[in-house]
């Protein structure tokens, strides 16, 4: 297979914990991911270069606002002055992405329910234009129509997650050129770690039908897509878990030959590579 000039499959979305995930996406076959951050920058330790293999682009760590979702994966930022702070440490740390927790998670609690975070519209705009002054772009994580409209009307580069996807946020990101990184497997994985009850087993099945749906449509309408798998690496089943995510999107009804089109070509693209 040789798709474009990078012909390699693409991961959009890894959190790297050490060196060692490096090994686990090289002896996965993938040469090229985006660290999308961990909350000690692990990923900026290991090299942003991009002669490298796999080739790396790295959020360092990702900016959450005080209080709500992201301590996981970064720092929290509540004033203006905060948040142009740790851009610029993200910028001289070698930073080649920022990346934001623009809503919180999918609540494997409450059906249809989000849990707690995110940034205003303003503060998403902000923090765009405040990136692209460091000559860097912004991947979102968003869930909800509210939260992806606001990072897309705002020029973020690409929408993590995306669940709860409507057509008019679809909409919105076919016209601004929005990437999309539905990271399915994603929340069924959380669902099969965490001990949640039936009926709320029952409706993340019923969501992740409605998220290949939205995934199906996307792709009709020009959406342009990628494979991200929110791996934790290193994890001893990331090729498995990889190739799950492609076999997602032909569940949504993509053609195989366009799926590793999207994993191959697409991904580099939304990486710059």
């Amino acid at each position: 297979m040789n798709i474009g000039h990078h012909s390699g499959f693409v991961d959009t979305h890894i959190h790297l914990e050490d060196a060692r995930g490096l090994e686990a996406v090289r002896a996965a076959g993938i040469t090229a991911v985006r660290d999308a951050g961990t909350k000690e920058g692990a990923g900026l330790k290991t090299g942003t270069a991009l002669r490298s293999v796999p080739a790396i682009v790295s959020a360092g760590w990702a900016l959450y606002k005080k209080g709500g979702y992201g301590s996981l994966f970064g720092v929290p930022v509540e004033t203006r002055e905060e948040i142009r702070g740790e851009i610029i440490k993200l910028k001289r740390a070698g930073a080649g992405i920022i990346k934001i927790m623009g809503s919180g998670m999918v609540s494997l609690k409450e059906p249809g329910a989000i849990t707690r975070g995110g940034f205003h519209p303003e503060e998403v705009r902000f923090i765009v234009g405040e990136a692209a002054a460091a000559g860097l772009g912004v991947m979102a994580h968003a869930n909800g129509a509210a939260a992806i409209a606001a990072a897309t009307e705002s020029g973020v580069r690409s929408v993590e997650h995306g669940f709860f996807m409507t057509e008019r946020a679809l909409e919105g990101m076919a016209k601004h050129g929005t990437y999309w990184t539905p990271t399915v497997g994603a929340l069924a994985r959380a669902a099969d770690s965490a001990t949640i009850s039936e009926e709320m087993r029952t409706y993340v099945t019923a969501l992740t039908a409605s998220h290949l749906e939205m995934i199906g449509r996307a792709r009709e309408i020009g959406v342009p897509l990628a494979v991200g798998t929110d791996c934790v690496l290193p994890d001893p089943e990331y090729r498995k878990i990889y190739d799950a995510e492609l076999s997602f999107f032909e569940r949504a009804g993509i053609s195989r030959e366009d799926v590793l089109r999207i994993a191959c070509e697409g991904g580099a693209r939304l990486l710059g590579i």
